[in-house]
């Protein structure tokens, strides 16, 4: 299976090694470890979900449950909305992967959802302006 990154309502960034994910409908934001976002960044390049599970057989010291960890992640994207099926996948990139990343997360990709700055990303000072006053805080 193959997804793309739900551009329509998610913002992403990888800086460091480590993805941030916002969902503007919501405020909600999500944080991955160095793993995670190894096979989201996979995912989202077109790689397929079973491309990326044959790259992480073969990386040194993974786990003989390798395959549930990741099809656990990729619910998780999906529960998220943070990915969605691609029907229409691009030219397919061979998945790289980072053995001593994998290794320094225990192989266990995660995605973990904050809310708590909800209030603080719907805060829209900039368009509260009134042309007589200027911004007036509420």
């Amino acid at each position: 299976m193959n997804y793309k990154f739900n551009e329509a309502s998610m913002y992403d960034d990888i800086t460091d090694g480590m993805a941030i994910v916002i969902n503007s409908l919501n405020g909600i934001y999500y944080g991955m470890n160095g793993f995670g976002t190894e096979v989201f960044d996979n995912l989202v390049s077109g790689s397929s979900t079973e491309e990326v599970l044959q790259a992480l057989f073969r990386l040194s010291g993974a786990p003989g449950d390798i395959e549930d960890r990741l099809n656990s992640f990729v619910e998780t994207l999906i529960e998220f909305e943070i990915i969605i099926p691609d029907d229409n996948p691009g030219e397919a990139r061979t998945p790289v992967f980072n053995a001593e990343v994998a290794a320094a997360d225990s192989f266990a990709p995660e995605c973990v959802e904050y809310k708590d700055v909800q209030e603080l990303l719907f805060a829209d000072p900039i368009h509260d302006v009134d042309d007589a006053t200027g911004w007036v805080p509420e």
